[in-house]
């Protein structure tokens, strides 16, 4: 079925509008070729700039003689690996074999245009690429890529529209971006609260803290146990919960191993309201801490630590939420001893932790409130997901718009794009000529 394109649009194929150059590499061998100030492109160089203005590596006058030059304004596109992504060129410089460049030598196509467009066609360059270890589109299939455009003054009413919708939609996706941190803080922020009685402050009808002791876990816990160090195995009937599991006070079970050792299995079946401590991780994470609300049949592993806390005395809830403050946190810095790529925080440092402690009753409204209050924070935080997923989706649904013909007016006076078209592969045959 033949496309309908807007009245007064065109198709064609890229390389007969513009001239497609594939990078090259230098001779690394030769020293003489790197180190001034020439740009030289690489996929990498792309992460977090729509426009090229600097690049990880750089060539000499010597290296860019060496190289396949792009003037400025070119459209960069990676054909190998990590097919799609699309920057430009701010100046002359040069790219490595994983990117082609759309140059257009003439004033008949916006760069910019072509620049859009070019972020449309992801999808195609997976489709047409080959088939082997990595992905590649080479410059003979790029070049019959598929574009279409409009007359000139059309096209740089598109552009300024793509721009000012960009242009928003950067700053509402900035904004959007805070939240998640704004969250974290706020929970922070409530766990302070909570232990430092402030949290229920008006609860205890201004009383001081006069109700509140400070042991250390040991003395109001009556173990901290190891975890399992055997192998666990991808299949059973009951879960492994490694320090992966433990996510932000809860459990993540999505990556889960299992055990069918009996024996294991009872000296380490967990019970609801088990708080487990992680003893051994990166320097950052040692000292998480989650609590298993009996979710599914559970043991845990060797680099967990069960904190058997006496529950007359200790809220199980409580404690989880102490282990997760900021306070917390600092102390495990503090305390943590350092390996190679490892921190670790054994039982007996655990046991002799302070622990701001109120009356089991207190601990038990301070839960109730952090409960209801993160419960707010997770409806925002849902909220915030569904917003970034409609937000994320904007710039192809303002792409799509605009090549449909659908995003600015069609003026009469604009002509036709076909003509436009005829003096682009005119100008292409009369430089051939030349050349």
């Amino acid at each position: 079925m033949e496309k309908v394109l807007p009245k007064g649009w065109v198709e064609t194929e890229l390389g007969s509008v513009s001239e497609i150059v594939t990078g090259n590499t230098p001779s690394k061998s030769v020293t003489e070729y790197y180190g001034d100030d020439i740009l030289w492109v690489k996929p990498g160089d792309f992460h977090g700039q729509k426009i090229i203005f600097k690049t990880e590596e750089k060539l000499s006058e010597l290296g860019f003689q060496k190289s396949r030059k792009v003037p400025a304004g070119s459209i960069l596109v990676t054909c190998i690996g990590n097919l799609g992504n699309i920057s430009m060129a701010s100046e002359d410089l040069a790219t490595n074999q994983q990117i082609n460049s759309i140059v257009i030598p003439h004033d008949k196509l916006s760069r910019k245009y072509i620049y859009y467009y070019s972020l449309t066609l992801k999808k195609w360059l997976i489709d047409n690429s080959t088939s082997t270890t990595i992905s590649m589109v080479n410059k003979s299939v790029f070049e019959k890529a598929p574009v279409v455009f409009p007359p000139l003054a059309e096209q740089e009413r598109i552009v300024t529209k793509l721009d000012k919708l960009f242009a928003q939609h950067e700053k509402i996706k900035a904004a959007l971006d805070r939240i998640p941190q704004l969250l974290k803080d706020f929970r922070q922020q409530v766990l302070t609260q909570a232990v430092t009685g402030k949290l229920t402050e008006e609860w205890r009808e201004g009383k001081d803290l006069e109700e509140w002791t400070t042991p250390m876990l040991k003395d109001v816990c009556f173990g901290f146990k190891y975890g399992s160090s055997s192998k666990s195995d991808d299949e059973g009937n009951v879960a492994v919960l490694r320090m992966g599991n433990l996510q932000n006070g809860k459990l993540d079970l999505s990556d889960l191993k299992y055990s069918n050792n009996m024996a294991e299995i009872q000296k380490y079946f967990l019970e609801s309201g088990d708080v487990l401590f992680n003893r051994t991780n990166s320097p950052e994470l040692v000292g998480k801490t989650s609590i298993y609300k009996g979710e599914i049949p559970a043991i845990y592993a060797g680099y967990l630590i069960k904190i058997e806390n006496d529950r007359t005395i200790l809220d199980s809830d409580y404690l989880n939420f102490y282990m997760n403050t900021p306070q917390v946190r600092t102390w495990c810095n503090e305390v943590k001893s350092d390996g190679v790529s490892q921190s670790n925080i054994n039982a007996k440092k655990l046991a002799d932790l302070e622990i701001p402690l109120p009356t089991l009753r207190e601990q038990q409204e301070i839960v109730r409130r952090v409960e209801s209050l993160f419960a707010k924070a997770d409806a925002i935080e849902a909220h915030y997901q569904a917003l970034k997923e409609k937000i994320d989706s904007l710039p192809q649904a303002f792409l799509h718009k605009a090549f449909k013909g659908e995003l600015v007016p069609q003026l009469p006076t604009d002509g036709d794009a076909k003509d436009l078209l005829a003096e682009i592969i005119a100008l292409k045959n009369e430089s051939k000529k030349r050349k």
